[in-house]
C-alpha cells in the first residue's frame, strides 16, 4: 500500500508513541491536497519534517510507523494511529519540495547548532545548560538540562534516564508560568484561560494536556453526551482577561443550609448499620455529624440535617448536599442506597 485514502479527524484522548506527530496538529488553516503517500517527506512547521513508513490498514485502530526530522535530522521513530496522522497532514504539513529537500540534505550535513547568537549555550525560554526545567514525560517530572540544539533539550530525567524534549511543547520552567510563556502556548493545570469555540472565546479552566493538545473545561459549552471539555492547540487559547468568580459561600458551624431543616444532634446518636448483617454501609452519628462508610472505602465526614422524611448530609462549610440522602422509616430504621441500617451499638 503507498497512498492512504480520506482524511480523519485526531483521536485527542489518545496518546500516540510517536508523539511529535500529534504534537503539530491544527498550526495552521491551509492543508496539504492529494491523498498521503508513503515513504516521502513531508515539510511541517519548521523546522520539523515526517516520513510515514508504513500502516497496518485505514481504520480507527491501525497504526502508522512515523520517522520525525529536526532540520534534516533523523529525531523520533514511533508510532501514531491512522486518524492522527490523517489529521495531521490536513494541518500545516506537504509535500517537500526539490529546494527544501536541498536545503534539509544541507542542514544534516552539520550538526544542530545551539541557539543562534548564544554560545554559552542558552536556548529558547531563557534556559540553559544545567538548569532545572519542568519536562512532559508521563506528566510533569523536573529534569537537567545536558544540551540544547535549536529547540531540542537534552535532559537528564531522576531515574537516569536521559531524553531528548522539544520546546515550548514539553519543557518549561519550574514554578509559575510567565506571560512569555503563555505568548510560547505554555498553559499549566487549572490556569483559567478563554478558548475559541465556534468563533467565540469563552472562558475555562485547563484540566490537562497531551502534548501539544490542551483539555479545557468550559462550562455550558457541550461537546457530545453531557462533556463540557474542548480539546485544542495553543493557537486557541489565551488567558482569561475576565475577573474569577467569586469564591463559593460558606456555610457557619451550625448553620442549617436550608430552611425545612434542623440539625440531626441527639436523633440518631451511634453505630448504625445493614439491619441484614452484612458490611456494606457503616453510619456514626455524633452531636450532628455523621461519618459515613461505605464497604472498602474511606471515611466521610458530613454535618447531617433532618427534614421532610429524610436525613440529608452536607460536608462541613458547604451549602451543597451529598449526592444521596437517608430515608426515615416507619419502624424507626434508615432506608440507604445500599439498604436498610439500624442502630447497632453506640
Amino acid at each position: 500500500m503507498n497512498r492512504i485514502g480520506a482524511f480523519q479527524s485526531c483521536d485527542l484522548r489518545r496518546r500516540a508513541l510517536g508523539g511529535l506527530a500529534c504534537a503539530l496538529l491544527a498550526t495552521s488553516a491551509h492543508a496539504a491536497a492529494g491523498p498521503l503517500q508513503l515513504n516521502v517527506i513531508y515539510e511541517c512547521k519548521p523546522p520539523f519534517s515526517l516520513k510515514y513508513l508504513s500502516c497496518t490498514g485505514t481504520g480507527a485502530n491501525d497504526w502508522c510507523e512515523v520517522q520525525s526530522f529536526i532540520s534534516g535530522h533523523p529525531h523520533q521513530r514511533g508510532k501514531s494511529t491512522y486518524p492522527q496522522v490523517m489529521a495531521l497532514v490536513q494541518a500545516d504539513c506537504h509535500m517537500q519540495t526539490p529546494a527544501e529537500a536541498q536545503a534539509d540534505a544541507r542542514s544534516a550535513s552539520q550538526p544542530l547548532p545551539n541557539a543562534p547568537g548564544n554560545p554559552s549555550g542558552a536556548g529558547p525560554g531563557g534556559f540553559k545548560v544545567g538548569d532545572r526545567v519542568r519536562i512532559l514525560s508521563d506528566g510533569w517530572q523536573e529534569a537537567t538540562i545536558l544540551q540544547i540544539r535549536g529547540t531540542s533539550f537534552f535532559v537528564h530525567m531522576p531515574n537516569g534516564v536521559d531524553v531528548s524534549k522539544i520546546w515550548p511543547t514539553e519543557v518549561r520552567r519550574l514554578g509559575p508560568l510567565t506571560a512569555q510563556d503563555h505568548a510560547a502556548g505554555q498553559y499549566d493545570r487549572g490556569e483559567r484561560v478563554q478558548v475559541l469555540v465556534n468563533g467565540r472565546w469563552i472562558d475555562g479552566i485547563v484540566k490537562g494536556q497531551n502534548f501539544n493538545m490542551y483539555s479545557v473545561q468550559v462550562p455550558g459549552v457541550d461537546t457530545g453526551l453531557g462533556d463540557d471539555h474542548v480539546d485544542t492547540t495553543p493557537d486557541n487559547i489565551r488567558v482569561s482577561t475576565t475577573a474569577p468568580p467569586p469564591p463559593p459561600a460558606q456555610r457557619t458551624a451550625g448553620q442549617v443550609p436550608k430552611p425545612g431543616l434542623v440539625s440531626c444532634a441527639g436523633r440518631y446518636e451511634g453505630r448504625w448499620e445493614l439491619a441484614a448483617g452484612m458490611g456494606g454501609m457503616r453510619v456514626v452519628f455524633r452531636s450532628g455529624t455523621a461519618t459515613i462508610t461505605e464497604g472498602l472505602g474511606g471515611e466521610m465526614h458530613f454535618d447531617c440535617f433532618t427534614g421532610g422524611g429524610k436525613v440529608a448530609f452536607y460536608k462541613p462549610g458547604t451549602f451543597t448536599p451529598f449526592s444521596y440522602d437517608f430515608d426515615i422509616n416507619n419502624d424507626g430504621t434508615l432506608e440507604t442506597p445500599l439498604g436498610v441500617i439500624k442502630k447497632m451499638g453506640n
